[in-house]
Formats: C-alpha cells, structure tokens, sequence
C-alpha cells in the first residue's frame, strides 16, 4: 500500500468515526452511535461493501483521540520484507528449484521438498509459499523474462472451439455525408483448429444483431462449435448471446480481461487484414471504385476466399480450408426454420387480469389461461408483429396485436433512409426539350413547304 493509498484509507476511517468525535457525547448516546454505526454497510476506497463492528470502530476512535489523523493511518508491518512463516532456507530452496524448472508449479515444489525431507509434510501451505516466493527478487526477475511467453495450443478437431471478435479497421466513404467518412467494424468466427474464417462481415454498427447475423451464417455453412471463445466485449455479454449458446449446446466462454493472448488466432488474423486487404481497399476507396458496404463485404469475400482461406497457414502448414475439410471430425447442422427460432430473442413478462402484455410499448393479448402468469415471449427484433408465447416450456397460441407504437426493437439502431437515385428529369429542361423540339418541327415544315412551291413554279 503506497502513501496515497493509506491517506485515503485514513481520511476513510475518520469518515466513519466523524458522528463520534466531531461533538461531546454522553455515554449512552455514544453507545447508540456506536451501535447504529456498526449496523451500517460502508462502501471502501477499494469499493468493497464492508461493515465495521463495534470494537474497530472503538479502535479508531482511541487512535484519533491520541494521534490525530495520523493515527488513522494504517501501520506498516516491521517484519513486512522478511518472511514470518516459512525458515528462510527452506525458501530459499523453494527458489533454486523454481529457478531451476520454471515450469514447476508452487505444489510441485511443496511436494519435492517433502520428499527430500527439507519440510515436514504438511508444514507449506501452497498459497504461503506461493506469496513468498514470487515476492523473491531472483522469480521476479525470472517471471519478468518469461512474461510474454504463452504456450502454443491448438484444439484436436474441428469445431471444438471458435473464437470470436471484432476489428476497427477501416473508414468507408459516409453514406449521407460525402466529405466525411464511417468506420466498418468486422465482426469473424474463426476456427480454433483449422484457422478457417467460418464467416465475417462489415456493419456500421458493432451491436448484437450484427453479431447474432454473423454467427448463424458462420452456422449454417461450417456447422455448430462445441465451444464459443469471446472477449469481454457489451455485445459477447448479451443475455441474448448467452440464450443462443444454450439451445444450441455450445459452451460460452470469455477470455480473462487484461489476457488477449487467448484470442491470439483470431488476432493474428485481424493483422493479415491489415497487412493485406486494407490498404488495397484503401486504394479503392481513393479511385472511387469502393464506395459501400455491401461493396466492401463482396471485396472482403473474395480476398477471404482466394488470400486467406486457400492460402497455407504459417502455423499448420496447411490451407484453412482444406484442413477443415480433411478432418473426420462429424459436423453437427441445425435445420435452418430451428435455427432461425434459436436466434429469437426473449423477454419475460407478467399477463395482466385482461391476458394482455405489453413489449416495447406495444400491447398484445395472449392465451387467457394465462392470466397473472409470467410469460416468456420470443420474436425477431426486427419485426414485433409476431410474438411467441413460452410458459413452464409449452408454446401457446402466438400474441395477437392490439396497438403497434414500433415495429422494431429499440435496442436496434434506426434504420437509414437510403438516398434515392436521381431521375435525371426537371420541369424547366423538359419545357426547354419540347419547345426546341417544337421549334425544329415547325423550321422542318416551313422548308419542306417553300421546297413543294419551289418545284411547282419550275414546272410551269
């Protein structure tokens, strides 16, 4: 605990006692303080919730009343840089051996200085040892050089494992603003074991139906992953992607915070794009042949098809595709109707004494048996019109609409209105065109006329 930290605690701890001491107090209104007090959660500089009994709080009003605010100030330990349980060359053997085999773990270490007879057995708890050796200066140091390394790991089959994430890679041309651009966000599924790129796509908008959109297309063409690896991320944490996960039978897994190297597959890939297809995307974007979405996704199949996908991989030395389709690993396929009802999203409502329920300010009536009853309503968020009705796992009769305020969920960004083509047509030219038109008609006659008197008089 640096200085800082123990200031805050301190000026904590006088925050807690200030009803005591700020005042005189007679004896039983300093026990009812006191009492109260004790009773109260406090919420800690750490941010833990914590509550305080009487005898500490006795505690810090002794130390305030003799020191001051200093005496609130938590007290180093004199023996805090040396070790109190274990003999110090019974650690420092500890050390040799971690030092010798960096691999070994605290229990492997116990368990060899038992048989050797360095220890009792019994005598080393694994997370004693544990925090005194790593406080060593020389496992520090150890730890410090290897703290970059990660072990390499692939899975045994295919779809065993699938990582997910997304990239903010690169600026589109703005759809409504020409002078400004969009950032795309690329959302992959990719698999563990071939490397395969199961789908991936580019949205203006990093939200869980892009997400949801994204992996049953990745589903409906490479089959259902037994386990689905995500970052931390609003969207990898939607109840509504933990819903999904369930009925399909895949195990949900995110990855610890401040650990990537986990997703290191799937970051690597998102290099490759870097290095290969943004720039000359870029390029595109500048001579005006790369101006839209959809543009940027057929550009982004075609390079993930002929750059990436039957491309050898560095690591496996094999084409992603082609390992993924070599393994004799039996893909498990969903009928897409069945799929398309795992991708509905749920809600949990209570039917009023009417049998009616209401979802995003609309209002539907349902089954009368189930009046008073909690409900599970699914539906496509994109369209509200339809409502399935769940109870204790039986589907009843769909919702029926009575009154639409919207027709699609709110958590949904609204849909952009798509400029429309110019007809090429104006009033003023087209009056313009017909009188010209006109004009050139009528010169055409006055000619053709002057020619017929013409003839006729040379005839005569």
């Amino acid at each position: 605990m640096n200085q800082e930290e123990r200031d805050m605690l301190a000026n904590f701890r006088f925050s807690l006692i200030a009803p005591l001491v700020t005042r005189k107090l007679n004896k039983g209104e300093r026990q009812r303080i006191l009492t109260e007090l004790a009773c109260q959660t406090h919420l800690t500089p750490k941010g833990e919730c914590k509550r305080f009994s009487v005898r500490t709080l006795e505690r810090y009003v002794a130390a305030y009343e003799k020191e001051g605010l200093a005496g609130l100030i938590p007290k180093g330990r004199k023996d805090a840089a040396r070790c109190r349980v274990i003999p110090p060359d019974l650690l420092d053997n500890a050390v040799a051996l971690k030092l010798e085999a960096p691999d070994r773990s605290v229990r492997q270490i116990i368990r060899i200085l038992e048989l050797t007879g360095s220890c009792p057995e019994g005598f080393l708890k694994p997370s004693t040892l544990s925090s005194h050796l790593y406080a060593t200066e020389p496992v520090q140091k150890l730890m410090e050089g290897n703290k970059e390394a990660c072990r390499r790991y692939e899975m045994a089959y295919r779809n065993q494992v699938w990582q997910a994430d997304t990239h903010h890679t690169l600026y589109l041309p703005h759809p409504k603003q020409p002078h400004k651009r969009r950032l795309a966000y690329l959302i992959v599924f990719l698999d563990d074991y071939s490397r395969l790129v199961t789908h991936g796509e580019f949205f203006f908008e990093e939200n869980v139906l892009s997400l949801e959109q994204v992996f049953k297309k990745a589903i409906l063409k490479h089959g259902i992953p037994e386990k689905l690896y995500v970052d931390n991320g609003a969207i990898y944490a939607s109840r509504h992607l933990q819903g999904i996960c369930a009925r399909l039978k895949t195990h949900l897994v995110h990855a610890k915070p401040y650990r990537p190297q986990g997703k290191g597959k799937v970051e690597r890939f998102f290099h490759f794009v870097d290095r290969s297809f943004k720039p000359e995307a870029y390029l595109l974007i500048e001579q005006g042949k790369l101006t839209t979405l959809e543009d940027l996704n057929q550009f982004f199949w075609a390079w993930l098809e002929k750059a990436y996908q039957t491309r050898v991989h560095g690591t496996t030395k094999e084409k992603p595709r082609v390992r993924f389709a070599q393994c004799d690993k039996e893909l498990r396929y969903l009928d897409p109707v069945l799929l398309d009802k795992y991708f509905l999203w749920e809600e949990t409502r209570k039917v009023d004494g009417a049998g009616c329920v209401s979802l995003q300010g609309n209002l539907y009536e349902v089954d009368l048996r189930l009046v008073k009853k909690k409900v599970t309503l699914r539906f496509d968020p994109q369209d509200l019109t339809r409502l399935e009705v769940w109870f204790e796992g039986e589907q009843y009769p769909d919702a029926l609409p009575l009154n639409m305020t919207r027709h699609r969920h709110k958590a949904l960004p609204e849909l952009e209105e798509q400029p429309r083509e110019s007809t090429g047509l104006n009033f003023l030219e087209a009056t313009k065109a017909a009188l010209a038109k006109e004009q050139a008609e009528s010169l055409r006659n006055s000619l053709s006329f002057a020619k017929l008197i013409k003839e006729e008089d040379v005839h005569d």
